[in-house]
């Protein structure tokens, strides 16, 4: 099963959603500005994509790459105030909550439904905050 269920094929699903999601994240007022218009979450998730992508189904460096873009977002989220933090905060959270068992890769199918939802909710906040 997990060979239809590629680690390019979950890399792809996952940062496409966050990518196509948080490009509409554009424009703001107030402190956050730098953060909503100079797309600073597009170096971590193309960090993440890169990653993911030579990772050539090695599920530990698969999980290894998602804790380094949940570390990165978290980190941007400290960089900005209220909900813009928040939504970054919860993306964090929506990768994070998304890790393949070596055991059973098989679950990840289940997983990935979970973690894409929680992801373009965060993201749908992420835009209205910075709108």
């Amino acid at each position: 099963m997990f060979r239809a269920l590629s680690s390019r094929r979950l890399a792809v699903a996952a940062a496409g959603i966050a990518l196509i999601s948080m490009t509409a994240a554009c424009g703001a007022s107030s402190a956050n500005s730098a953060v909503c218009t100079e797309a600073a979450w597009s170096k971590p998730l193309g960090d993440f994509t890169t990653a993911v992508t030579a990772s050539a189904g090695d599920l530990t460096k698969y999980n290894d790459a998602t804790a380094k873009l949940t570390a990165d977002l978290k980190t941007l989220a400290g960089t900005a105030d209220g909900e813009v933090a928040s939504a970054l905060n919860d993306l964090a959270a929506s990768f994070e909550s998304f890790k393949i068992d070596p055991n059973d890769p098989a679950a990840a199918t289940t997983a990935l439904g979970s973690m894409t939802t929680k992801a373009q909710e965060a993201t749908t906040k992420l835009a209205e905050a910075c709108s």
